[in-house]
């Protein structure tokens, strides 16, 4: 939310959105093996400033990459790195029209026998 804010700066057009939804039927493959991951909570920060540069999106999760000034490049990689210790997976499409980061979550645990018990008991 604070790199939307700061992308749309005080453009009085400027706009973020932020949405949640369920989408049950999301499965991605693990690389290198040939799982499938439910990733049904879907969190999404979309905002109508000036885009990603195409140069910058391949390594924009990267540790240090950053392009303002004072940035120190380390905001997205952490939150990658929390998402991804989550079971999670983070995108980010972007056009000169404005961008959107996806974070899907998986809502319960699971394992090579199904849904974790303990996990399945926290979904209240």
């Amino acid at each position: 939310v604070k790199n939307a804010a700061e992308a749309i700066g005080s453009d009085p057009q400027g706009e973020i959105v932020l949405s949640t939804a369920f989408r049950p039927g999301i499965r991605v493959s693990v690389p290198g093996t040939q799982d499938r991951v439910s990733l049904p909570l879907e969190f999404c920060v979309r905002d109508n400033g000036p885009g990603v540069s195409e140069d910058i999106l391949p390594i924009l999760f990267d540790p240090f990459i950053t392009t303002k000034p004072n940035g120190s490049g380390l905001g997205l990689a952490l939150v990658a790195k929390i998402v991804g210790e989550h079971g999670g997976i983070i995108e980010c499409d972007s056009t000169p029209r404005g961008t959107t980061f996806r974070i899907l979550m998986p809502a319960w645990k699971e394992t090579a026998h199904g849904v974790d018990e303990e996990a399945e008991g926290d979904r209240s």
